[in-house]
């Protein structure tokens, strides 16, 4: 297995150094740079092309949450964890509606982290514990408000598509679909795209949403 690249952005000392430190003892894990601020992070990111950036949300001049987004926009190869002491919904949320693949809370134990890193390298969302817990509910408020305004309009999706939409939905990566459907790699993501065009959803976060709103996976 090739290093997994990884940029360390945040704007403590003593959370740098101990990450460093951390993952200096996983083989397979290579700390490329690290950053203080939001600016110098996409500077960092152009410049060294990550597999992984561990990102804190409260960054000096633009928020993680911010950057995020640009980095989805911009460097979308580059899977983002969100590295933060914020657990409550609205964080939780903003985060992977940005395009986040894993949220590990900085009480999680540093064993989430390396777990987190490798599952998003491989192309799966990291979510576990509270933050799961709270994603959830928040799905779940969203959709009693949403059933309180209105009727759920469902778009249909063919067989396959489901299919695919409930193995995206689960975690599993676009091998791991193909081998599990028989299916190639670039099948997959033929009907991953096709997916988001119909249900017109741009990230990982809002097809789980789809998903669970329409009973096609189970909590």
């Amino acid at each position: 297995m090739e290093k997994i690249k990884v940029i360390i952005a945040d704007d403590h000392d003593i959370v740098i150094m101990g990450l460093k430190h951390l993952l200096s003892k996983v083989h397979n894990i290579d700390v490329v740079a690290v950053t203080s601020d939001g600016p110098e992070t996409l500077m960092k990111i152009e410049e060294f092309r990550p597999d992984v950036i561990i990102l804190d949300i409260d960054l000096p001049n633009i928020s993680g949450i911010l950057v995020t987004e640009q980095i989805v926009k911009k460097f979308p190869e580059t899977k983002v964890i969100l590295h933060t002491a914020y657990t409550d919904e609205e964080h939780i949320v903003a985060g992977f509606e940005a395009g986040a693949f894993g949220y590990v809370p900085k009480n999680y134990k540093t064993e989430d982290l390396i777990d987190a890193i490798y599952a998003v390298y491989r192309g799966q969302r990291y979510i576990k514990g509270e933050v799961s817990e709270t994603f959830v509910k928040s799905y779940f408020k969203t959709k009693k408000q949403s059933d309180d305004q209105t009727e759920e309009i469902i778009i249909p999706l063919t067989e396959r598509e489901i299919e695919v939409l409930k193995n995206v939905s689960e975690g599993f990566s676009n091998q791991d679909i193909a081998n599990r459907l028989n299916i190639s790699i670039r099948t997959v993501e033929t009907h991953k795209s096709n997916i988001m065009k119909k249900l017109q959803l741009d990230n990982t976060a809002e097809l789980v949403k789809y998903a669970l709103k329409n009973n096609l996976i189970k909590l």
